[in-house]
This record gives C-alpha cells, structure tokens and sequence, in this order.
C-alpha cells in the first residue's frame, strides 16, 4: 500500500466513472462511498449525464485525453492505494484509461461494466465493450458485473447457478494477473428471481458464493420500487477494503454488508429509483 511522505495511512481510491446529478449512482455514489468507509476519493470525471430517478436522458463524454490527463497527474501527485472504475462511454476513453493502467501495473483495479442505465440509456457504446475486453480486462483486478451484464458481454444467456459459475470462469480467464494480486470475478445476482439472492466469486480455481435473503423494500403507496446505485456501491466498497488492505474474499463480504445496510436504509427522495443511505458502518 502506499503512503504519503507524512506516513499518512488514509486509503486512497481513484474513481474513474461519470457524473450522476441524483448522487445517487455514478461518481457521487463512489464519493459517498469511500468516504462512509473512511478512504479518501479522487476522481477523474469521464462523461456528464442528464438523468433522475426514472432514467437516463443525455450522456456527454469527456474527452478522452483529459480523463487520462486526470487520472496521471493525481497518481503522479498523491498516488493511490486502488483504482475503481465505472462509467467510460466510449472506446477511446477505454483505451487512453488502459494506457494510464500500463504505467501502474501494481495497483488493484476494481471494474464496474456500466453498460447502460437500470431504467435506460447507453453509457458504453459497442466500441467501448470491444476496447474493455480487448485491452481493459487483462488490467483489471476484480470485475463486477451482474447477471445482464454478465450476459452483454460474453453473449451467453445465464438461467441458473452453473451457467453462472460457468461465465464467471469464462471473464476469469480474461482477467489480468498483475504481481503478487489475486484477481478474479464477482457476478452479483440482484437480477435473478427468488428469495435468496446469490453472488458468485471466482478466483483462479476457487468458487465462494455469498447468500442473504433478498431485501424486500416497499413504498408507502405500496409500490415496489427499484434501488439506485447499487452496484456503483458495491464496487467501489470493494476497492475501499481492498485499498484497506483486505484480501478480495473478505473485501467482497464487506463490501456486501454495506450495501445490504444501505438498502434497508434506502429513500424515496425523488419518484423513481429509491436511494441509497450511505452512511458509516
């Protein structure tokens, strides 16, 4: 892990995704994350969207050479202790983020695919799915995908727990291996029926899978609504543990219990997708 010349042990987390104005998703979630963990956020800002708690409704990326700007002259500056990525809108923000990676082999990357919006909206064209498993996968550390996609981007349909465990594998295989990091593959199961919800881990040989009853939240009108930001605040709880100095395995638990807390606590602040609480453990 490093440290700033004043012996400093505050985990550093980089975050490298797009703007959420509800907070409730994207870089403001990520911020409010680490910081509720007690790291300290950096970030460097790939697109501006237009989005409430309905849907997505513009995207405007960055360009590409000031998101790589970003990201070097803060790990030049500060350094850091993990990388967590989200939102990259496109193959040329991809590929001038997997070319500031190069250059810092030995930082854990954790990876969110955001790949389009829970209620709508494309936030990575097809060109930047090609870049992110042609040149960004073999850098990442930990991938979180969910089922969907999971699904998007090997092209298999997953229906039950071995076809799962099966793709998870299959994106292992692509994951990097960099030093003395373990690497590996969390598919979450938010997305598959049922009562139980089941996440996957897969590092090299070992499976481990964690199980919890789903959370059931229901409105006071009596609705069912969905939940916005959860697995921007998985990820980046992930890579706040990691950065902590926890091995993936439990990094992953804890990271799952934060989040599993922050739903029960989720709000009804606009009128979609309720919000996560994110507050201290």
């Amino acid at each position: 892990m490093s440290t700033s010349d004043d012996n400093s042990t505050t985990a550093k987390i980089l975050v490298v995704a797009g703007s959420d104005p509800t907070c409730g998703a994207g870089l403001q979630a990520d911020l409010r994350t680490i910081t509720a963990l007690g790291g300290h956020p950096m970030t460097a800002v790939t697109a501006v969207t237009v989005q409430d708690t309905h849907t997505v409704k513009r995207v405007e990326a960055v360009e590409a050479s000031l998101v790589a700007s970003q990201m070097r002259v803060v790990l030049e500056d500060m350094g850091a202790d993990a990388i967590k990525l989200g939102m990259l809108a496109n193959g040329e923000i991809v590929n001038a983020v997997a070319d500031v990676l190069t250059d810092h082999p030995d930082l854990p990357v954790v990876a969110d695919p955001v790949l389009a919006g829970t209620r709508g909206g494309l936030l990575l064209n097809p060109e930047g799915r090609k870049a992110f498993m042609d040149r960004l996968l073999p850098r990442v550390t930990l991938l979180t995908p969910n089922i969907p996609e999971s699904e998007q981007l090997t092209g298999v349909r997953i229906r039950s727990m071995s076809e799962t465990e099966r793709v998870a594998r299959a994106l292992a295989r692509q994951v990097g291996s960099h030093g003395d990091l373990e690497s590996g593959v969390l598919i979450t199961g938010g997305h598959r029926r049922g009562e139980m919800l089941v996440d996957l881990l897969v590092q090299g040989d070992r499976v481990a899978t964690f199980q919890d009853a789903r959370i059931r939240i229901v409105n006071d009108d009596g609705s069912k609504p969905g939940i916005h930001g959860t697995g921007c605040a998985l990820a980046s709880a992930i890579a706040t543990h990691m950065a902590q100095g926890l091995p993936m395995k439990q990094a992953v638990q804890e990271g799952r219990t934060f989040v599993r807390t922050a739903i029960r606590k989720s709000t009804a602040l606009g009128h979609g997708q309720r919000l996560l609480r994110l507050s201290p453990p």
